[in-house]
Formats: C-alpha cells, structure tokens, sequence
C-alpha cells in the first residue's frame, strides 16, 4: 500500500487498525495520537510570537499509511503564566512496520521573534513515541544550540539570533548528533498514546497488556 495512493480512509487511521482485511502476518499498524500541549520556559521565552514544528522519523522499515509526518502549530504568546506557551496541537498518525527497528521518533522545532522581530531559533527536542499500548505525558528538554566559535557567538549575541540547525531531524541519530554544542532551556510537554494491531501475530510483546 502506496503513499502516494489517495484512500478515502486517509483520515481515519482507527479503520486500518480495526480492518482485518489490512492485517498481514508480515507487518503491524501502530496508531499514535495525542497532542503538544505546551512549551515550558523556567523564565519565560526570550522572544515573543512562539511556534513550533514537528516531524516524524522512523527507520527504514515503517511507513506512513495515514496523518502527516510533519506540522506547525498556530503562533502563541506567554498567558497569564509567563513561563507557558499553549499550543494545544493535535497529532495523529499511523505506520505499518515489519518489525520494531527504528521506532518512530518526533523531533521539535521551536521558533520565536527577538527584539528585532526577526524569527530565530528557541529550542530542539525529541522524543519517542511511547510503546504500543500505552498513553503518556512527555516532557522533551528543548536544547538551544550553541556556537563553538568566540567571535560567531559575540555576533549572534548583538543580533538576538540563535544558531539554527539545517536539518533538525540529525538529533535522531546520535552518530549524527555527536559533537553538536547546546544548552538546554525549558521543555515541550506532549501527550502521546499508542495503539497496536498485527503484532500479536509476528511473535512481539510490548511488555503490558494491550487493550
């Protein structure tokens, strides 16, 4: 089953897990739902207009069936609790898989305008999404990446822009990561639930009860 294939279920992921006919001994559909609540700022961001990007990654055995792999959510502002931003975005989506390998992760993109009301990066995070079966909050430390060089941070200083990575999605492979230079400041906070189906069939056990 193609991506590229327009289905008229595309955006009721529940119906390939409850479809019997979709269920092969050979992969498994695992649905993940949930939503970004909020960003945390101990001190509040250091910025205004605050939105956030995610994308979903997996390894090379899974593939999307239904949702999207990446959103934005709508730009936010401090409440009345300076140190939140609500975003309140929801997320759904669903893979099939032919083993667990490379278990989809969602990587975080934070971005916000400085005093110049120019847009500049607020943060990274990742996190997994949680075992099948299984709901939970997440709080996914944002990591602010740092210039190694004296003069290039003296310039982002003045400026109020942040260093940006070219490709966040690197933070899901820690070869790739290695070496990167940040400091953490703050936190997503994401409620995520699983649900799996065809697994039981290929011999997999999550470790609890499945509903």
């Amino acid at each position: 089953m193609s991506h590229n294939r327009k289905h008229d279920n595309d955006d009721r992921p529940f119906d390939v897990l409850h479809d019997k006919s979709m269920i092969s001994d050979n992969y498994f559909h695992l649905n993940v739902s949930g939503q970004i609540k909020y960003a945390y700022f101990p001190l509040g961001p250091d910025g205004s207009s605050i939105f956030c990007r995610y994308d979903v990654i997996s390894g090379p055995d899974w593939e999307i069936v239904s949702g999207l792999k990446s959103g934005i959510t709508q730009i936010a502002q401090p409440g009345s609790r300076m140190e939140i931003v609500t975003f309140n975005m929801p997320i759904e989506f669903t893979f099939k898989s032919t083993n667990p390998h490379g278990w989809p992760q969602i990587i975080f993109s934070v971005y916000g305008s400085n005093w110049w009301r120019c847009e500049t990066s607020r943060g990274y995070a990742r996190c997994h999404v949680p075992l099948a079966g299984s709901s939970r909050e997440i709080r996914a430390p944002l990591l602010i990446a740092r210039c190694k060089n004296v003069w290039a941070a003296i310039v982002n200083w003045f400026s109020g822009r942040n260093p940006e990575l070219k490709d966040p999605k690197v933070l899901g492979d820690g070869s790739k990561a290695k070496g990167l230079s940040t400091q953490s400041y703050g936190e997503i906070i994401v409620q995520l639930q699983s649900v799996c189906r065809g697994g039981t069939k290929m011999g997999l056990d999550w470790g609890q009860q499945l509903s």
